[in-house]
């Protein structure tokens, strides 16, 4: 196993800033809205649980990238995505936290050498956990393996 590899699996664990987010009525509205959903529902659209757990993160994208060796210029790219909710989303304060999930080094035919990372946030209003967002990111390798 080669040290960058080493390296980034001991990130598994590893604990996001965190902080906070306010999902505010005008914009759960454009969301719903822009989405095609009732932007009169009470009830923010299902989306603004991912958009409040990134915006709550307690870093930028670059940051994050960098965790991994890796910057914007690398080209990474968003994977997959999973919402659970464990409680109703409401126009309210909300707290994030997060951890790094999963890394996983792939080598592809024709895409060549790409690294998988998991990473989930999950949202608290008050101290009830409202949602759990898991996510993955691919961060492509120029001269890896």
């Amino acid at each position: 196993m080669s040290d960058d590899v080493q390296r980034y699996t001991a990130l598994v664990g590893r604990e996001f800033p965190g902080g906070a987010y306010r999902i505010e009525p005008w914009r759960a509205w454009l969301v719903a809205d822009v989405l095609g959903d009732d932007p009169y529902d009470e009830t923010p659209h299902p989306m603004m649980a991912w958009m409040a757990s990134v915006g709550g993160k307690g870093m930028t994208w670059d940051e994050l990238f960098a965790w991994f060796g890796a910057t914007a210029d690398d080209g990474p790219m968003f994977g997959e995505h999973q919402t659970t909710f464990h409680a109703s989303l409401t126009c309210a304060d909300y707290r994030v936290t997060g951890r790094i999930t999963s890394f996983d080094r792939k080598v592809g035919r024709r895409t060549g050498t790409f690294d998988i990372v998991g990473y989930e946030f999950d949202l608290w209003r008050d101290d009830q956990k409202v949602a759990t967002c898991w996510n993955s990111l691919v961060l492509p390798r120029k001269d890896a393996s």
